[in-house]
């Protein structure tokens, strides 16, 4: 089919053609409003697991057992315990925060297909405003801790309360178990928490994708149904037209055989009306002997006035 034709279809076809774009736009709104819930705003902290006496000031003091420890961490993190912890911190309810620890380094083994159950739960959770991701780095001891949020100012506020809940959680462990002071994990903060604004073109995007699927979708059908239904209508008219050949043939072919039968009935009246040559033992129609008739005498007559006129048969010798 080619492109004129199309638009030649699309606009005979104004009403549904505009229901296709009312479709089309609907669709945009909607999956604009379904994407309205996603994060808009980011935020990152940074946390150093140490000891007492710092390794990073101490040359003598190996690093590797705390690489190792702040794996540990990170998945520990992401437990409902300490994002209690955060979110009292950050005077966020705990139920509008959701958190994952990526599995590296040691804790790399563990980073396997998820099941389809906690799987559920994952897409469940990302309904939830507040994200917190916790990364462990491979060769340091520090947890990169990643916030997404409805806007910058709760992305920093949730932050900032990283730091401060997950040290209460580790105080509150060591002072549960008794653990010595100069054996205790230490937490320290690199630094204040770096938050941003979130790239939101990805929801328009997603928005345009969809109504341009749907005026996609429903030129295509137009085009389709109506191309089918052309399609149908010009067959309708060729048999239509070949049935009225087919019927004027047989007009003509009934005309013409009255039109004989015509002919050859005149024919026969005239033959008939002239006498029978067979029976009487005439010729052509005319008597051979007998007076002429009146009508005879009087050509006769017309054709030489001063000719007598013919006499009787029997007076004639």
């Amino acid at each position: 089919m080619e492109l004129a034709e199309i638009f030649k279809i699309i606009a005979s076809r104004k009403l549904v053609t505009l229901v296709i774009v009312a479709l089309a736009i609907a669709a945009a709104v909607g999956v604009k409003l379904a994407t309205r819930s996603a994060p808009k705003g980011a935020a990152t902290v940074q946390i150093l697991v140490d000891s007492p006496n710092s390794a990073l000031a101490n040359l003598v003091q190996n690093t590797v057992p705390l690489t190792a420890r702040a794996a540990v961490f990170a998945q520990v993190m992401a437990s409902q315990a300490v994002i209690e912890e955060i979110g009292k911190s950050a005077a966020i309810p705990a139920s509008l925060i959701t958190a994952e620890g990526p599995y590296s380094g040691t804790g790399e083994k563990l980073d396997v297909v998820t099941p389809s159950e906690a799987r559920g739960n994952q897409l469940l959770a990302q309904n939830v405003p507040y994200k917190l991701t916790f990364l462990a780095q491979e060769n340091e001891p520090v947890i990169t801790a990643s916030v997404q949020a409805p806007n910058i100012t709760a992305a920093a506020r949730l932050a900032g309360g990283v730091y401060p809940g997950i040290t209460a959680y580790v105080a509150s462990l060591q002072k549960t178990m008794n653990t010595p002071s100069a054996q205790r994990v230490t937490i320290r903060e690199l630094g204040p928490p770096q938050a941003g604004t979130v790239n939101t073109s990805a929801g328009m995007s997603v928005a345009v994708a969809a109504a341009f699927g749907v005026l996609l979708l429903g030129g295509l059908l137009l085009v389709g149904f109506e191309g089918a239904r052309r399609k149908a209508l010009a067959s309708e008219g060729l048999l239509e037209r070949s049935r009225s050949v087919e019927l004027d043939d047989a007009v003509l072919a009934h005309n013409f055989e009255s039109v004989a039968a015509a002919r050859s009935g005149t024919g026969g009246g005239v033959r008939n009306g002239n006498g029978n040559s067979g029976n009487n033992g005439h010729g052509n129609g005319l008597p051979r002997t007998g007076a002429p008739g009146a009508a005879q005498s009087a050509r006769a007559t017309q054709r030489d006035p001063d000719r007598p006129a013919p006499l009787p048969v029997g007076e004639r010798d």
